[in-house]
């Protein structure tokens, strides 16, 4: 009983530190899912052209870019004076399939299903 007791425990702990992730952080954020959004429909776009489709100034687009690439979400490429941002799709997918996975892993610790009724 004390060791499945712990093993949930550690399982509760390690599945608030997925919730807890940079990821998750990062798209909390309306403003970071509008930029998703935009570079979704534009697959590629500067700070400027970003920036004008928002009503925020461009140092604020841009910390929120920088978040966004801290976390995996979108990648940058300089070109010349210019930075363009695109989607990090295989990087995305990656990063949700592993929180996914281990979610998996961890409710089967935590949240075994229950039995099936008889006679329903």
């Amino acid at each position: 009983m004390a060791t499945a007791s712990r093993a949930r425990a550690v399982a509760g702990c390690e599945l608030a530190r997925i919730f807890d992730s940079d990821l998750l952080a990062a798209l909390c954020e309306s403003v970071r899912v509008e930029i998703v959004r935009i570079l979704v429909t534009q697959r590629r776009a500067d700070l400027q052209t970003i920036a004008g489709q928002l009503p925020q100034d461009r140092s604020v687009i841009s910390r929120h870019l920088n978040v966004l690439h801290r976390a995996g979400v979108v990648r940058r490429e300089k070109v010349g004076r210019q930075v363009f941002f695109e989607l990090d799709g295989a990087g995305l997918l990656g990063r949700l399939e592993g929180m996914l996975e281990g979610c998996r892993r961890l409710v089967a610790l935590c949240c075994p299903p229950k039995p099936a009724r008889r006679g329903t």
